[in-house]
């Protein structure tokens, strides 16, 4: 009966430790999507703001003068 007792102890703690590296894999992947994600976020912010940036600039470029100004 010890015998016994021993393997299904040893079980379960394998079963816990299976368990817990499959959380662990789990977070890495989802913090590594996210930092995807992010990373992708923050590329298309920065080419909006080069695109917002150029804008004004071609904006204040086409503007004529105002009368008092040479």
């Amino acid at each position: 009966m010890r015998t016994r007792t021993r393997e299904v102890v040893r079980m379960l703690a394998t079963f816990r430790h299976s368990a817990r590296c499959r959380r662990l894999r789990a977070a890495a992947a989802a913090q590594e999507a996210r930092a995807l994600a992010d990373g992708a976020s923050q590329d298309e912010v920065q080419e909006d703001e080069r695109a917002e940036s150029s804008a004004v600039d071609e904006w204040l470029a086409s503007r004529k003068p105002h009368r008092g100004m040479h």
